[in-house]
Formats: C-alpha cells, structure tokens, sequence
C-alpha cells in the first residue's frame, strides 16, 4: 500500500518542538509521526523503539499550558506573540 499526504492542524510550538526532536533523533517528522501511528495502529504504543515514547511525551503540551485558559485568552495570546499586540 502507498503513503499518502496528511494535512494537521498543530500548535506552532508543538511542531517546532516535534521537528527538534525529529532532528535529534536523525528523522523526519514525517518518518515520527509515521512510526507512532504504526504503534498505535498495532496497539503497542508502550513496546516500540525509544523515538515513540519521546514523541508520546509531546502530546498533552498545550493541553497542559492552556487548559485553564479560555479560547479568547488563548487567541490574545498567539496575537501577541505573533503581532507584538
């Protein structure tokens, strides 16, 4: 079966963080996200290489830092740091 492309809509620090770790790690974010699909396609998300468990420690991050925070708060905040607003 081929690959096909797959488009998400992610946190900008969360992808900046993820292609860090990718780099890190000597792959491409799209061969990470590929290999904790795979796990979590098999249902062994706890048994494969170190790279799955690193990148399961990306999920939750923005979760975590905005959870208490309204969506207005949350989108004063990216204006902010986008814009200087």
């Amino acid at each position: 079966m081929g690959k096909v492309k797959l488009t998400l809509t992610v946190e900008e620090r969360i992808v900046a963080n993820a292609k860090l770790l990718a780099r890190k790690n000597q792959q491409s974010l799209s061969e990470m996200i590929e290999q904790l699909l795979t796990a979590v396609d098999s249902g062994t998300v706890e048994n494969t290489s170190q790279t799955v468990p690193t990148a399961l420690t990306l999920r939750g991050i923005a979760k975590n830092a905005l959870g208490h925070k309204t969506d207005k708060q949350i989108r004063e905040m990216m204006y902010k740091d986008r814009y200087g607003l």
